[in-house]
């Protein structure tokens, strides 16, 4: 890999942690594993096209990655490899109950 290319993805990474409500999301994934975006929607009490372009974000980061099921997202961690000490104390980050989805 190569010099810039290691520098784009640190930047791309970086972006992507420097959001409140963008480190609650990969709290809730971290701890739950796999979420649709109506359970990040729910129990972050956000919009789901807010919580659908907070996933995007972190997705095009490659920090989380996201599976089809029918016809549902799921969403679950990706190459945490550049972030694991911002994992370690999400996992114990305090959040609101989890909302399972009824629909997906």
């Amino acid at each position: 890999m190569g010099k810039r290319v290691v520098l784009e993805k640190l930047v791309r990474v970086a972006k992507a942690l420097a959001d409140e409500k963008r480190l609650e999301v990969l709290a809730l994934i971290a701890q739950q594993g796999d979420v649709c975006v109506c359970e990040v929607s729910d129990t972050l009490d956000i919009s789901q096209p807010l919580a659908s372009k907070y996933l995007k974000q972190l997705r095009d980061a490659g920090i989380v990655q996201v599976s089809k099921q029918g016809r549902w997202s799921i969403y679950s961690l990706g190459d945490t490899t550049l972030i694991e000490p911002f994992l370690e104390r999400l996992r114990n980050y305090p959040l609101p109950p989890v909302q399972r989805c009824a629909r997906c």
